[in-house]
């Protein structure tokens, strides 16, 4: 049974991250304005946006995104990327801050996750930059992990709602998918793998520098599953998952009023599928060529591994020798303690100490027959091919 690369693993998790990133902001969950609420920044004041478009100039030299941001509203951030990865690795990260720095609409770095019973799986992993974590779904993830970590500065932390969101799961594991069977066609597959997404948000309330804020986070997660076999033989399962966060926060006070400008900025975003379909023939091409590399490094280790044998014959065989010069002053008192002397095995080209008295010894490289007449041959009685040896000088 071969193990699964880790690396195989890790490269399509890298891939996937960007195939759940992009489609969750534009499929926002916001809270519907409850009657009697302000639409916009002002009643009959209209509400006006730039487009904001996302060049990836460290990387593919692509645009990445577009949205739509509030006009007086300042962006920063965009797509960097982790060269020191193989393959290297994007990020999308960027804050929409409001003039006054009290309304924020932010984009969260994506983490890996990875979780196996196996600890060789999650030392590999953990080698790699995965975090080692316990498969959670969307609104676990949130309230139990990155919610307290995000926002450890606050005080009077408290969840107001929560709602799963299977259409935004749905629409994640679709294009997660598609971005498998782009990668897949490029480095196809050689094992079985099943993949499952995630999606969630839970608006919170809480206190900074004395006013409340009121935050809403979403979080869409994809899941790639394997069973990989262990030494022992049997199979454990593993989880690759990647979870993407996004929210947007204003003053309590001002929440009904900013949530028309939240809601077209994030429904406006518009990821560049080409941009997504070249990073993912990337991460494609560069683990087939590592995988070939790996099978090259494998073969060019057989022929050394023959060398070595070679030359470890050659040690072995001075070993030998530095112990027999050593060691032939007790060769008499050894043989007749023991009643042994050394034959030579004609078939196996290697000494053989064998019993005393017997003039007559033969072997058929297994087992040896001897006898103390000099006539005696098993040839003439037996179909198979004996062959005699003969006491080593």
């Amino acid at each position: 049974m071969k193990r699964i690369p880790a690396v195989l693993i890790f490269c399509v998790t890298i891939a996937l991250s960007f195939a759940l990133i992009f489609p969750h902001t534009a499929a926002f969950s916001l809270p519907a304005p409850q009657a009697g609420q302000p639409q916009g920044a002002l009643p009959g004041q209209p509400l006006v946006f730039r487009n904001q478009i996302v060049m990836d100039q460290q990387g593919l030299n692509l645009e990445a995104f577009r949205m739509l941001v509030p006009k007086d509203w300042i962006f920063n951030g965009g797509i960097t990327w982790n060269f020191s990865k193989n393959p290297p690795e994007p990020f999308t990260v960027y804050t929409v801050t409001s003039p006054d720095g009290g309304s924020v609409i932010q984009q969260f770095p994506h983490q890996n996750m990875f979780w196996s019973q196996d600890q060789q799986s999650q030392y590999s992993f953990s080698q790699m930059g995965s975090t080692i974590m316990q498969p959670m779904t969307a609104l676990d993830f949130l309230q139990r992990v990155f919610i307290p970590q995000a926002r450890q500065g606050v005080t009077d932390l408290k969840v107001v709602e929560t709602q799963p969101l299977p259409g935004l799961a749905q629409r994640a594991l679709a294009i997660n998918n598609l971005t498998l069977n782009i990668f897949g066609q490029i480095s196809p597959f050689t094992f079985p793998f099943e993949t499952r997404a995630d999606a969630g948000r839970v608006k919170v309330e809480y206190s900074q520098n004395g006013k409340r804020v009121i935050e809403d986070f979403t979080a869409s997660i994809n899941y790639f599953i394997t069973n990989q076999p262990t030494l022992s033989g049997a199979y454990v399962q593993n989880v690759s998952w990647t979870p993407a966060v996004s929210s947007f926060r204003a003053p309590a006070e001002e929440m009904p009023a900013k949530i028309r400008q939240f809601q077209i900025s994030l429904y406006s975003r518009f990821d560049n599928p080409v941009w997504n379909v070249s990073y993912t023939r990337l991460c494609a091409i560069v683990t087939r060529e590592q995988l070939r590399q790996q099978q090259a490094i494998f073969a060019r280790y057989q022929q050394i591994h023959k060398t070595l044998e070679e030359t470890n014959d050659i040690i072995w065989q001075t070993y030998q020798n530095k112990s027999a010069a050593q060691d032939r002053m007790f060769d008499s008192y050894i043989q007749s303690l023991r009643g042994v002397e050394t034959y030579v095995d004609p078939v196996n080209n290697r000494n053989v100490d064998l019993p005393t008295g017997y003039d007559n010894a033969w072997t058929n490289g297994t087992d040896y027959i001897f006898s103390d007449s000099p006539n005696f041959n098993p040839n003439l009685h037996s179909s198979q091919n004996w062959q005699q040896m003969t006491r080593k000088r």
